[in-house]
């Protein structure tokens, strides 16, 4: 991974606790609040910018000025923010960071944008450091109790919404349909078929929660089984399909009919059951791994579990 301690040497930002497998930095650069986070491939900067009087969309404004081709811009309440790919040279990192808060501090100095929290802009006081769900934000006294109250109205709203079972299943099976479609071809092409399972479990949650408008244990469960399911059945086919490709070359025979003979053969042949075997075990191991990762990530991030607490600065 890249390395970010300028962030800390440089630009004296500090360095807080690692969160849903990414790094955190929060601080001022600039003159303007700012908190920065980033994995293994992408960069996220956060900056808090407000101004009282009309103006054009923050948006609008730093895709005015061209320079912003390559990187995502987004906007939410008083901030924008700014996501970068990490360049590949460990030495370009500093240089691309550099460039792009130089740039976005430029532009939003020249348009008179003030800073302060991250909810409305508030700068009457000092704001501080708040852990709220997936990210941290700056947050003044008076903005900290506009989203408590918030909050809470989003966790009844939450507690309140039925889950739409039938609908997010649908989603799941269509996922999993696809995971056995990519499984096979994947392993056709004797290529890194464990990654199938990684993505049966992230797209699978994804899917349920969009169309589900929330996840439980029981949907959680059901997810499970036809994600093992679809796996089982990718990996079957996938043997299918090698024993039909070696099978053609003496017999005329279609795949049909090996499909028909597949399940006896790939278990009394001592080679293939192993392989058979083996590969159920590491995509059971992977598949398990993967969703406990996903299901702690989708259900935890739910709003009736969400929660605000101020991150102590001494620390």
């Amino acid at each position: 991974m890249a390395s970010f301690n300028f962030l800390k040497t440089d630009y004296q930002l500090k360095q807080l606790k690692n969160k849903f497998s990414t790094v955190w930095y929060a601080g001022k650069i600039n003159g303007y609040w700012c908190t920065v986070n980033f994995n293994a491939k992408e960069c996220s900067i956060t900056i808090g910018a407000h101004k009282d009087e009309e103006h054009k969309s923050l948006v609008q404004l730093l895709r005015g000025e061209g320079i912003y081709k390559k990187e995502s811009i987004t906007a939410k309440n008083t901030t924008v923010t700014i996501r970068y790919k990490i360049p590949f040279l460990t030495s370009s990192n500093k240089k691309k960071f550099d460039e792009i808060i130089e740039n976005v501090t430029s532009v939003l100095k020249r348009n008179s944008f003030t800073t302060g929290g991250f909810f409305d802009g508030d700068n009457e006081t000092s704001p501080s450091i708040y852990d709220l769900g997936p990210n941290y934000l700056y947050l003044t006294e008076a903005e900290y109790k506009k989203v408590v109250k918030d909050l809470e109205s989003k966790k009844i709203e939450n507690i309140n919404t039925s889950e739409n079972y039938i609908l997010g299943i649908l989603g799941v099976l269509g996922i999993s349909l696809i995971g056995i479609v990519a499984y096979v071809l994947i392993g056709m092409a004797s290529s890194y078929v464990w990654a199938v399972p990684a993505f049966l479990t992230a797209a699978s949650f994804g899917v349920y929660k969009y169309l589900a408008k929330k996840i439980s244990v029981f949907s959680a469960v059901i997810i499970f089984i036809l994600s093992a399911i679809s796996l089982f059945i990718g990996t079957f086919l996938e043997y299918t399909w090698k024993l039909y490709n070696f099978y053609k070359e003496e017999y005329m025979v279609t795949f049909t009919e090996v499909l028909k003979e597949a399940p006896d053969i790939i278990w009394e042949t001592p080679v293939a059951r192993s392989g058979f075997i083996r590969d159920m075990l590491i995509n059971g191991a992977i598949l398990i791994i993967g969703f406990g990762i996903s299901f702690y990530s989708a259900y935890k991030s739910e709003d009736r579990f969400v929660k605000i607490k101020k991150v102590d600065d001494d620390k």
